[in-house]
């Protein structure tokens, strides 16, 4: 711990004289000094300390039914290899579909809308559309470890992915597949259960990229993102993608060509690096202890926090110009379970509790109950730290965390002993 009680506590000192000078007149400057015995005064302090940040895996995360969905693949100098795909549901537009007026097929498109991408754009990517041949189910939960076996699929098309000034993509797939439709049994159509039965939806990967490479993420439930079959050379039919519809984002990592930190902490949970790092899509998070403020307190009594502000700064050179750091980073209490809460800074005032990108290169965090909590003797399960949007968007940020960096992660305490 970096002790800095003496100046910051005259400083403030000043301050505060200062404040009841300027607000008063002399005689009342006067009034009640002498009145509060030495026993009852506040004792105020300001102080830094230092916290402990290990770098941990993420590796199974909720997936499904999330607004946006990451495709694509890219290299990072630090992080090494990610990859993104999904699967869908398809859905009819209406019940009781009846393709028998269908004379003429001239064509049937997968439709995808995104609204974001990262990484490098220029980088040619192969787009793969399968049929789905294995059930998944709307209503049940899927996680960032739900993969699928290659024969649990089939591919229907294959192209080069580009997207238009639209944000949007066009992938023709085959005439066969829309001539089916028209063939098939019409209680196929009866209703989306009966549909979905019969087509159990798409698989979209990319081709794995050799060098640079981007991530978009996708907005399937945007009204722009559908399979459209076109018949009878002027009508079509809309196949829906849409909030009824299972969607499971699916993720890969390959980090043997990442950093050499991130191949320590890989082998060893435990290390205490100057550098943290942070990846999106079930990759890293950063797992912070207080032991220091713990044992700081451990024998003084009748301590308030008054304000406790985590400062977290970005590594300066880390390519976070090409990989944008998130605009704001999640903090979460990990509890007795190992399970995710919410700390209680955020649910007495999210508002305040921060979290927000400031400079370019710092989030700050307001968690004084939660510090309070500590110094009361609550246990230190330690908290998370991510991305917000860890899910959808492929963010990754390396972080100052241990060591003697004046940009180390650390908290700064404002307390008062009564």
């Amino acid at each position: 711990m970096r002790i800095y009680n003496k100046y910051l506590c005259f400083f403030t000192l000043i301050v505060i004289g200062m404040f009841l000078f300027n607000s008063c007149e002399e005689k009342q400057n006067n009034i009640g000094l002498g009145l509060i015995p030495d026993s009852d005064k506040l004792h105020l302090y300001a102080d830094t300390v230092d916290v402990e940040c290990y770098t941990v895996t993420d590796s199974v995360v909720s997936s499904d039914e999330r607004t946006l969905s990451p495709l694509g693949s890219y290299f990072d100098p630090i992080f090494g290899f990610t990859k993104a795909s999904f699967v869908c549901h398809a859905r009819i537009s209406s019940s009781n579909v009846d393709f028998s007026s269908v004379s003429k097929i001239n064509g049937i498109e997968l439709h995808l809308k995104y609204s974001s991408t990262y990484g490098d754009t220029s980088t040619n990517q192969t787009i793969n559309v399968c049929r789905l041949k294995k059930e998944v189910y709307f209503d049940t939960d899927y996680y960032s470890n739900f993969t699928l076996q290659p024969s649990e699929y089939d591919v229907l098309a294959s192209e080069t992915l580009s997207f238009g000034k639209d944000s949007l993509t066009k992938i023709k797939l085959p005439n066969e597949l829309a001539q089916e439709f028209v063939n098939s049994d019409i209680n196929n159509f009866i209703n989306n259960t009966t549909f979905i039965e019969y087509f159990n939806g798409l698989y979209v990967y990319t081709d794995p990229v050799s060098s640079n490479g981007c991530i978009y993420s996708i907005n399937l439930i945007h009204p722009d993102s559908k399979m459209v079959m076109y018949y009878n050379d002027s009508l079509e039919y809309e196949f829906l993608i849409n909030s009824k519809s299972a969607i499971i984002n699916m993720y890969e990592h390959d980090y043997t060509n990442a950093h050499s930190d991130i191949l320590s902490v890989l082998a060893d949970s435990t290390l205490l690096l100057d550098k943290c790092y942070i990846q999106s899509l079930a990759g890293l998070k950063a797992k912070i202890h207080f032991q220091q403020i713990i044992d700081y307190f451990g024998t003084i009594k009748n301590v308030a926090i008054n304000k406790a502000q985590l400062v977290i700064t970005l590594k300066a050179d880390t390519d976070e110009n090409i990989f944008l750091p998130p605009p704001k980073l999640a903090l979460v209490a990990i509890n007795e379970n190992g399970k995710y809460d919410f700390l209680t800074d955020y649910k007495l005032n999210n508002s305040n509790f921060g979290g927000a990108l400031e400079n370019k290169f710092t989030y700050k965090f307001n968690i004084p109950f939660h510090i309070q909590e500590l110094v009361n003797g609550k246990a230190d399960n330690g908290i998370y730290l991510f991305a917000s949007d860890n899910r959808t968007i492929p963010y990754r940020l390396v972080l100052n965390a241990n060591g003697a960096s004046k940009d180390r992660m650390k908290l700064e305490v404002y307390y008062s002993l009564y």
